[in-house]
Parts: C-alpha cells; sequence; structure tokens
C-alpha cells in the first residue's frame, strides 16, 4: 500500500511539474506559429524574401537563446 501512495504523490509533482511549465510552453508555442505565419504571408508574395525572412528570425532566436543560455558576469 505504500508504493501506491508514494506513486501517487510522485504523479502529484509530476502533474504540478507539468502544469507550471505550460504557460512557457504556450508562449513558445505562440510564438513560433506567429513566425510561421509571417514566414507563409511573406511565401505567398515573394518565394525567396520568405526564406530570407526565415533566416533572419532563426539567427534571432538563435541570439537570443545563446544570450539567455550564457551566465551572468558582474565586472564591476
Amino acid at each position: 500500500m505504500r508504493f501506491v501512495s508514494a506513486a501517487a504523490r510522485g504523479a502529484g509533482r509530476g502533474v504540478a511539474v507539468a502544469i507550471a511549465a505550460v504557460p512557457t510552453l504556450l508562449r513558445d508555442l505562440v510564438g513560433i506559429t506567429g513566425a510561421g505565419s509571417i514566414v507563409y504571408g511573406i511565401w505567398q508574395i515573394y518565394v525567396p524574401a520568405a526564406y530570407i525572412a526565415g533566416g533572419i528570425m532563426l539567427t534571432g532566436a538563435a541570439l537570443l537563446l545563446a544570450r539567455r543560455a550564457s551566465p551572468v558576469r558582474d565586472d564591476t
């Protein structure tokens, strides 16, 4: 019976972690969908411009993620 109660506590913690992660995942999903919509709209106008816009968006995202992942230095 202890196993069942321990498993239930573990599942409860897992659900709490999943619920806490939903706003971040939703924000990322909305951002990716928005970027895809922009690129698709540009694609409808002029195909080569969509590749350029997509590349700029991916480069910007990579720079933002690299900045977020780098440790904060205090050079004071």
